[in-house]
């Protein structure tokens, strides 16, 4: 097997494995050292450029997700799914901290409910789970960050994709994403239609 994790050097053996490991150790390290119950380990096997085994874990809340490719997505052993929710105006909005303000900036977002969140992993497993709507970052991501969750939040019956509407791809040369969306299919797409219009009016 190959490696890549967020805290060792890129020895490049991903590309000359079948299979790597993705690990982010500490997934929302400003929770972390907050005291916040908001961080995870986050662990994917990708096999080539796309994920079959994902595994994220919160320490705080003792929250275990589990996936594999084509045999669905669990918590604590527990099946789960995204919800079925239909209206963008209807949606809690995870984002980090620091996105909240310009997530604010836009109109479409006005009487939306917004939820202040670390760690991009735990907030796609919460979608994944139901619990949140959907998980928004306008910032830059790195395989580690997203490759776990993006398998739980498929094998949950949702989606995860740039806030432009491009599928996300693993194992590139640069380990750069350029930004992420993630919910049920059609709440994403009527969300990535959105701030497509939001960019185009500027």
């Amino acid at each position: 097997y190959g490696w890549l994790s967020e805290e060792s050097l890129d020895d490049k053996s991903r590309y000359e494995c079948e299979n790597f490991w993705c690990l982010d150790p500490i997934d929302g390290t400003r929770s972390y050292i907050y005291g916040k119950p908001e961080y995870t380990i986050s662990l994917a096997l990708i096999n080539g450029q796309v994920p079959i085994l994902g595994f994220i874990y919160n320490p705080n809340t003792e929250e275990f997700f589990f996936s594999k490719k084509n045999s669905g997505s669990f918590c604590n052993e527990k099946k789960i799914n995204v919800n079925k929710k239909r209206k963008l105006n209807e949606c809690l909005i995870a984002v980090s901290s620091s996105e909240k303000k310009k997530l604010e900036s836009l109109n479409f977002f006005s009487d939306k409910k917004i939820l202040k969140m670390g760690s991009i992993a735990y907030k796609i497993a919460l979608v994944a789970k139901g619990k949140i709507d959907i998980a928004l970052s306008f910032t830059k991501k790195n395989d580690w960050d997203l490759a776990a969750s993006d398998l739980l939040i498929n094998e949950a019956g949702g989606e995860i994709k740039s806030i432009t509407g491009e599928k996300i791809n693993y194992n590139t040369s640069n380990l750069k994403i350029n930004s992420v969306v993630a919910g049920n299919l059609e709440i994403t797409s009527e969300l990535i239609n959105n701030l497509k219009k939001s960019n185009e009016s500027k």
